[in-house]
């Protein structure tokens, strides 16, 4: 059996490669019965494992589209098939669990935005690969949004090539609030306790400088604690790329919703967020979800974003190693 390439109405081309690259089933020949489900999925990626490595390198997104995946418990032997670590969910959105190597993705509810941002981005260990499943396409909207990050470095370097030099120069400090307990209305709603798998603040501390990306916490009289991550240059080269890997702006595109700065504590001009944002909405790929699509992402390569929706939509994830 052989993966047919295919496309999709939203796909977009750089460099001359297609961003998402689109693998269909094998055509029928005539025979309308024949339907391709997990297994044949399955026994399609082992076999052609190598070269789906290879396309992903080169495409950095592959959706797999027109298979019957019916079931997270189906999307996680797929993953399975993939032969790539399993990594479980370590971050601050509420997620659950819900089969071997699938959790839902942000629970907070969906007519909020979240925007583009690499999975786990500030954490020292975070995956390279991601697996997104759709068992429920949203009715309106819900969208997963993805573009390649090294077209926000070129982009910007274009628009705002002095601010970038500065950026490098100086790099950034982040700050981000976590609450007091786990609240799923809100985007980064996992509490410190939860995130850092600790009541004791000393642990807390000690397990922050061990985990994260140069952070530091402080803990507040209402029982929320603030992370303070930096300097770090949120250009990186990563897999022979320049990406942007640590985004400026907060989980919902307003940098009110996440304190960062130059290195030396000087303001960001605000022009380069606007014009941040419009390079991320000018060059992505907004995916409209269809039944059993699973999407694989290169995590180093490749942002992701969630577009406001109407439930109900089901989208699960799975991180590898």
């Amino acid at each position: 059996m052989e993966f047919v390439e295919g496309t999709i109405e939203e796909e977009k081309k750089f460099g001359g490669l297609v961003f998402p690259k689109t693998l269909n089933p094998p055509k029928n020949d005539g025979d309308q019965g024949v339907e391709y489900g997990s297994s044949e999925l399955i026994e399609m990626v082992k076999a052609k494992r190598e070269w789906l490595e290879e396309l992903l390198q080169r495409h950095s997104a592959i959706l797999f589209r027109g298979f019957r995946v019916d079931s997270a418990e189906e999307f996680g032997r797929v993953v399975e098939g993939f032969g790539w670590e399993e990594m479980e969910y370590w971050g601050v959105a509420s997620r659950f669990k819900v089969a071997h190597r699938v959790h839902t993705t942000n629970e907070s509810p969906p007519d909020k935005f979240i925007t583009f941002h690499h999975e786990m981005s500030l954490i020292k260990d975070c995956p390279s690969k991601l697996f997104f499943f759709c068992s429920q396409p949203p009715p309106i909207g819900g969208e997963t949004s993805i573009v390649p990050s090294s077209i926000v470095v070129e982009k910007m370097e274009e628009k705002l090539p002095e601010f970038v030099a500065d950026l490098m120069e100086k790099g950034c400090v982040f700050g981000r609030s976590l609450p007091k307990g786990n609240d799923t209305n809100i985007i980064s709603g996992r509490s410190w306790k939860w995130f850092l798998q600790t009541e004791d603040q000393d642990e807390a501390k000690q397990r922050a400088t061990e985990r994260l990306r140069s952070c530091s916490i402080n803990f507040n009289k209402d029982g929320s604690a603030d992370l303070v991550f930096g300097p770090l240059n949120p250009i990186q080269e990563l897999e022979g790329k320049r990406v942007w890997f640590n985004t400026i702006l907060g989980y919902t595109s307003n940098e009110k919703d996440m304190k960062v700065s130059f290195g030396d504590g000087s303001a960001l001009p605000s022009e380069a967020f606007e014009t941040f944002k419009q390079i991320l909405n000018e060059n992505c790929v907004d995916l409209k979800w269809q039944k059993g699509d699973v999407l694989l992402l290169d995590n180093f390569t490749v942002q992701h974003a969630r577009r406001p929706g109407k439930p109900p939509r089901t989208v699960l994830v799975s991180v590898c190693k």
